[in-house]
């Protein structure tokens, strides 16, 4: 018993809960630049590259919709972001950029990937034994491997 407690420890140890990124909708500016974008509020621990990956975006797409330099990067400014609702969030494999997402009633392989910013064939990429049959038709309670590189 004393073995399996502290296997137990050990694996809380190694993974992390990732928290996204929140935005606030653009829906007062009426600029088709604006369309489908949102704000989000740089805090202290934020990188412009972290922040990227979280809203599925890159660092030069950042810079271009918010006038860099301009618009710097700092604790407190408000940074125009690519908006949308993500419902999924992960646990980040300590030291790596991937993390684990269990799989949920109603899952489907697509929406996976699209709020984990990336593509069905890199998770099947990434889980080889586990999308082994049909990809809408995951065993509920699995735990998906996918990109986690935000915190």
């Amino acid at each position: 018993m004393r073995f399996n407690n502290n296997f137990l420890i050990a694996s809380f140890l190694g993974v992390a809960t990732a928290l996204r990124r929140g935005c606030s909708p653009d829906i007062n500016s009426g600029s088709p630049m604006a369309a489908g974008t949102g704000f989000y509020t740089i805090v202290e621990s934020d990188t412009i590259e972290i922040v990227a990956a979280d809203f599925c975006t890159d660092v030069p797409t950042l810079e271009r919709i918010n006038h860099y330099p301009e618009a710097t990067f700092s604790k407190g400014n408000i940074y125009r972001v690519p908006c949308r609702a993500r419902n999924r969030d992960c646990a980040r494999i300590q030291g790596s950029d991937k993390g684990y997402y269990t799989i949920n009633e109603g899952d489907m392989l697509k929406g996976i990937a699209e709020d984990f910013c990336t593509s069905t064939e890199n998770l099947e990429a990434l889980n080889p034994d586990l999308i082994k049959f049909a990809p809408d038709d995951m065993p509920l309670g699995d735990r998906l491997k996918v990109p986690c590189s935000w915190n």
